[in-house]
């Protein structure tokens, strides 16, 4: 034959390295499940770039086609799209090799997040990830979840599996844990269900918080804390033994911009060296509000002749070989929004959340208006030119809820049950709500709840503001807030408890079984949030026939019915299972509360009318999972986001 294509010599070169790379390294045996072992290769991802004094801080973090996918050794080489950078890992190592492929038509899926309920929790991200791994494993799917281990669990078990990986030129080990969580509800099944993994290193993520101190300061190192957390959950299906394997053919779901460098990692690192050749990503953004913000450099060295000479990070230093895609990670401040006002800052940031955006294969948002209102300049953040620039492959899919969980019928928590066909107990759980919170014990006084965030966001001065009015003006109306967060808003909840005794009732903090108890006893659930990505308690109080007011965005606009009065006309019957207000003020929220709390008074039977449509509506995270199904499937057919470019060294 004639002299080899550069593909083939491509190849040759990657068989080499594989040969090389077996021949100094050791297989383990780890055994994953009782009776099922699988050989898996330790390998070190190394980044052996020399760290400066500036570069050891990491930086600080906010908080369908049907095209068929390209061979796995196909690469495409877009000269004009990267330039070589003088910086250069060359001592990356490869992968681990992956387990054979088992086609029976199931998805591998695998959800890399930074929380994961019940073990850590700040938000809704906790809740919606565990809710649909365990729906997509009851539609057969394999599922696992990979998250921090923030402190030791109750129920994990040790897999045996370490790992290493070389970033900022130090090695950094994590330990992988185990449990199996079954899902299947008739128990008829015992191998359905969820592997949730937890990546242990105690000094990445044993602390007093999750993404800051106390004090809400972010940690200084997250930007490495979380490349550990999505370079452990790469490897996790490579590396973890079990009967059943992952394969390459894994749909990763990376969620928020902790895990905005799952997509790059995937690309940059295992594609290139022929891994995960089918494997695809998806992106979930959660809330567009906290973009993973790592300036570049941190921080300048104001001791140097010119301070602009500070060295910059570079992705070699989160144990890529080179710095390829890290435009699509890159942002530039204008001079206004820079420390110095662009004196010396020349305003460059890695801002994961946007790399997730860009190097995903598909995004997704958690309500379809959420995905129409982060292509706005309102919604955007900044980054809604860049969002649009996804619109082709942009979805949005309005979360479920656990409606096992969140059931009036079997709920533990609450002191009376209750169901659509007969819903005297809940007017037993409102007595037992007035009189656990020292209310008066009015069944005539409509109950009004906030459960949330102490935060600018949820509306809390929308609520100071109308707190006055309410009280006066609906002489009898009672106010329950619960929620943890700024000392500010907390302030706005014990005062307004202080001078209303007996009618409001200020709950700084947050219990779960409390959170269970308001919703089953409450008249009214109102949010009045500036935005709000998808929201649950909206949905939670329809199943527990409470009457949400909201303010009409996000998934609160999607999932709640605009009530609409009937007429004596046949066929004109009232719909609507709560009201939404336009405005995000005090007068937008006067007027919800006026209409609903007028009915209450008024008219008793239409009000059970109201809140037994809530009741009927169908919230469960079954209709949510198909919808990702859809998604991943998609996902699989179109050809990769980016196709990885070939070493250059």
């Amino acid at each position: 034959g004639g002299a080899p294509t550069e593909e083939e010599v491509l190849q040759m070169a990657v068989d080499i390295e594989r040969q090389a790379y077996a021949q100094t390294h050791t297989s383990q045996t780890h055994a994953f499940a009782p009776a099922q072992t699988h050989t898996a290769t330790e390998t070190v991802t190394e980044g052996e770039t020399e760290r400066s004094e500036e570069t050891a801080m990491y930086g600080v973090g906010d908080g369908g086609g049907t095209t068929s996918s390209p061979p796995i050794a196909t690469i495409r080489w877009d000269a004009s799209a990267y330039t070589p950078d003088a910086q250069t890992n060359i001592d990356a190592e490869m992968p681990s090799e992956p387990a054979p492929e088992i086609d029976d038509g199931k998805l591998r899926v695998v959800i890399v997040t930074s929380e994961l309920a019940p073990y850590s929790k700040s938000g809704g991200l906790a809740d919606v990830c565990s809710k649909l791994s365990v729906a997509l494993s009851r539609m057969g799917h394999r599922v696992m979840t990979v998250s921090p281990a923030y402190k030791t669990y109750d129920g994990v078990e040790s897999t045996e599996v370490r790992k290493h990986f070389n970033m900022y030129g130090f090695e950094t080990e994590v330990h992988y844990v185990h449990k199996f969580v079954q899902t299947d509800r008739t128990g008829a099944d015992p191998s359905m269900g969820v592997d949730q993994i937890f990546v242990q290193n105690q000094a990445c993520f044993e602390r007093a918080g999750m993404y800051g101190d106390p004090g809400s300061h972010d940690y200084f190192d997250n930007l490495y804390r979380f490349a550990v957390l999505s370079w452990a959950a790469l490897e996790a299906p490579l590396v973890l033994p079990a009967g059943n394997p992952f394969g390459e053919k894994v749909v990763f779901i990376a969620n928020d911009w902790q895990t905005g460098l799952v997509p790059l990692l995937l690309t940059s690192h295992y594609k290139r060296w022929r891994v995960y050749g089918p494997a695809r990503c998806l992106f979930v953004i959660h809330n567009m509000g906290y973009h993973g913000n790592f300036p570049n450099p941190l921080m300048y060295n104001y001791e140097l002749e010119n301070p602009r000479d500070t060295p910059k990070w570079s992705l070699c230093d989160l144990g890529l070989k080179d710095e390829a895609y890290y435009d699509q990670y890159k942002f530039i401040f204008p001079p206004d929004k820079r420390g110095d006002n662009g004196d010396v800052d020349d305003g460059e940031c890695f801002k994961t959340l946007l790399g997730g955006i860009q190097m995903a294969d598909r995004v997704v948002t958690v309500s379809p208006s959420y995905r129409e209102e982060i292509c706005t300049d309102n919604g955007g953040w900044g980054l809604n030119h860049h969002v649009m620039g996804r619109s082709d492959r942009l979805d949005g899919i309005l979360n479920g809820i656990d409606t096992d969980e969140w059931n009036p019928e079997t709920d533990p928590h609450i002191p009376h049950h209750y169901s659509v066909e007969n819903q005297a107990g809940k007017a037993q759980c409102k007595a037992f709500l007035q009189k656990a919170l020292s209310l008066r014990e009015e069944p005539d006084a409509p109950l009004v709840a906030f459960i949330g965030r102490l935060a600018e966001q949820k509306g809390i001065d929308v609520i100071e503001q109308s707190l006055h009015w309410l009280m006066g003006d609906k002489d009898k109306s009672q106010l329950v807030m619960m929620g943890s967060g700024q000392p500010e808003y907390a302030e706005i909840l014990t005062k307004a408890e202080a001078q209303y005794k007996g009618r409001i009732c200020g709950y700084v903090g947050f219990s779960s079984e409390m959170e269970h108890l308001i919703m089953a006893g409450a008249d009214i659930l109102i949010m009045p949030s500036r935005y709000e990505p998808c929201g649950l308690p909206q949905m939670y109080a329809q199943r527990y026939g409470t009457v949400p007011i909201v303010h009409a965005t996000g998934g609160l606009k999607d999932s709640v019915e605009q009530y609409q009065q009937g007429s004596d006309a046949p066929g004109a019957d009232s719909k609507g299972q709560g009201w939404k207000f336009g405005n995000c003020d005090a007068n937008g929220l006067k007027w919800g509360l006026g209409e609903a709390i007028n009915i209450f008074n008024n008219n008793p039977v239409e009000w059970i009318n109201i809140r037994t449509r809530g009741m009927k509506q169908d919230f469960d995270w079954k209709g949510a999972a198909e919808k990702y199904v859809q998604l991943m499937e998609w996902a699989q057919l179109d050809p990769p986001r980016h196709e990885p470019w070939p070493f250059n060294s």
